[in-house]
């Protein structure tokens, strides 16, 4: 990312049977429908500055290392799936083709289809004639176009406000859009050991996952303070007042309650008041942001095959309305974390942790 030093402070790799493998940080993963986007134009340019080292080396791009194949699942049935991949999703395949390999390793098949090149009634029509028997949708639109479909198991993701548009029931289930929050909390503390109080404002419907993230947090020895807002006029209230009251403010992908404007104002804001932001869009980093996490491709699809290989022969997905992702990748702006006088200590500049 131009302007911004990236450190990968934590990255965690669980597979299905329980091996744990060591990643270095991979490319951002494409950005959800409904993660909010700040063009650069929004903001001033910044030159970040690494963190210093007694032996410089020269800078070298950063290494993907491909997850193994998670071990084999015995399945009720076998997988023969659709995968629905929204419109704004055009140019971004990586998740798709992730969640393909592990169907395709699963003895399973899988046939994509595309929003962009297909009306939703053609690719639902196509999906009851053909008599797929499982499907994903990856982003709001997909699931939108899904759930014209009857009984089979859809399993969704890449969606923030799920609980907006009545997706969940015995048969649709979901994969969460936020990134692993335990290592969020771990990569504040990292970078904040003093950090005991971080502000989070939420919409509606948020109040089961911020009671979930509190506990969490609890365990890091950093306290939640919440609010619930309607607007972003009522965000951007709230957040004025809140930020007094703590050291960190986690900023959630809502787009009900976040405008440009409002985004702009917060990053400006929490800069004069020396108090950053923890995002989980990476692009936020170029307004002031101080730390990003955002979601690993394998994470996502892994989930996604467990719900899809957990269908039942009636057609239900058990468990949880939405599962929670287990890995993060972390970026941290070294030039924000300058302007409010913090170093990050050279032996927490790359932090690797396994379960």
């Amino acid at each position: 990312m131009t302007n911004v030093v990236k450190i990968a402070l934590l990255l965690m790799v669980i597979t299905f049977g329980g091996c744990t493998t060591l990643h270095k940080a991979e490319e951002t993963p494409a950005l959800p429908l409904e993660t909010i986007n700040v063009p650069p134009a929004l903001v001033d340019p910044m030159v970040a500055t690494p963190i210093p080292k007694p032996e410089p080396e020269p800078a070298s791009e950063p290494v993907s290392v491909q997850a193994p194949p998670a071990n084999k699942i015995a399945s009720p049935r076998p997988l023969n799936v659709a995968v629905i991949i929204s419109r704004d999703l055009e140019k971004h395949h990586q998740l798709s083709d992730e969640i393909g390999r592990l169907i395709t390793f699963n003895d399973g098949t899988f046939t994509p289809f595309y929003l962009y090149q297909q009306s939703a009634a053609e690719v639902i029509l196509r999906i009851t004639n053909e008599r797929y028997q499982q499907v994903v949708a990856i982003g709001l639109g997909a699931a939108k176009a899904a759930k014209m479909l009857q009984q089979i198991p859809v399993v969704f993701c890449q969606i923030y406000n799920y609980q907006d548009y009545n997706l969940v029931s015995a048969h649709f289930k979901g994969v969460s859009l936020i990134p692993a929050v335990d290592q969020q909390f771990k990569a504040w503390k990292e970078a904040m050991p003093a950090l005991k109080r971080v502000g989070v404002i939420v919409g509606d419907g948020k109040q089961a996952f911020i009671e979930e993230a509190t506990q969490r947090a609890t365990a890091h020895g950093i306290t939640l303070i919440s609010r619930t807002v309607n607007n972003d006029k009522a965000m951007w209230e709230a957040f004025r007042r809140l930020l007094p009251q703590v050291e960190g403010f986690w900023l959630l992908p809502d787009n009900r309650i976040l405008s440009r404007r409002t985004l702009r104002n917060m990053a400006d804001y929490s800069i004069k008041h020396t108090t950053p932001l923890f995002t989980v869009n990476g692009l936020l980093l170029e307004a002031g942001a101080m730390l990003s996490a955002t979601q690993v491709d394998s994470d996502i699809a892994e989930k996604v095959v467990v719900r899809l290989l957990a269908s039942t022969p009636d057609n239900t997905i058990p468990g949880t309305d939405i599962t929670p992702l287990e890995l993060a990748h972390i970026t941290i702006n070294t030039e924000t974390t300058k302007k409010f006088n913090l170093m990050i200590p050279k032996e927490n500049t790359e932090i690797h942790g396994e379960r």
